[in-house]
């Protein structure tokens, strides 16, 4: 259901590439990220207002290291376009989080602070720290749930609205809209728990 109104609104021939080619093609990155370039770049535009921590990574650049990122692992298989979105979100995540980081040790006696996930799409390009806090707060969910952390990565680092994350996951908007909430408290309890341990004497 989602996935054909991904297909409907999407370019097609993404999906029909990966299953013509298959995994033993290893240009089949190269082929069909072109395919998909420029809707990344609008995903990384908004994902970079949510969460770059800094304005020296530009959405260029932020697509560009997705792709050598993925292009580097050779046991690379992809699945179909929403698998090729999943990996993008999740290789993006990693190149914020580690541009956060930079910005971070760059930081003289840099603070946790505590924030909702609200608050982290509103004010992380100030604060890396918050961007380093979530990821590990995500790491800690993935053990627990990894369907939620591949929510928050499609909202936070891919940019991805409730639709496009309904679409991708094969779900309802509804039920996207429910687990984002649940998402919410979560990461908002675990970054409240990250100041309190960070402060503690």
């Amino acid at each position: 259901m989602g996935h054909a109104r991904m297909q409907q609104s999407g370019n097609p021939s993404v999906t029909q590439l990966i299953a013509a080619c298959g995994d033993d093609d290893d240009g089949l990155l190269a082929r069909v990220f072109p395919l998909v370039y420029a809707e990344l770049k609008q995903i990384a535009h908004r994902a970079l207002l949510r969460a770059s921590g800094g304005a020296t990574l530009s959405t260029t650049a932020l697509v560009n290291e997705a792709y050598l990122k993925l292009a580097g692992h050779t046991d690379l298989a992809l699945n179909d376009r929403s698998h090729l979105f999943a990996l993008c979100a999740r290789a993006m995540r990693q190149i914020v989080v580690d541009h956060a980081r930079r910005h971070q040790a760059e930081k003289r006696g840099g603070q946790q602070v505590a924030m909702s996930l609200t608050g982290v799409e509103a004010q992380a390009a100030e604060r890396p720290e918050t961007i380093v806090a979530l990821d590990e707060a995500l790491t800690t969910l993935a053990e627990r749930d990894p369907r939620l952390v591949r929510i928050i990565e499609y909202r936070v680092f891919g940019g991805l609205d409730t639709r496009q994350i309904a679409d991708l996951l094969e779900l309802t908007p509804r039920s996207i809209q429910l687990e984002w909430l649940r998402a919410r408290a979560w990461i908002g309890q675990a970054l409240a728990l990250d100041e309190e341990a960070g402060t503690a004497p």
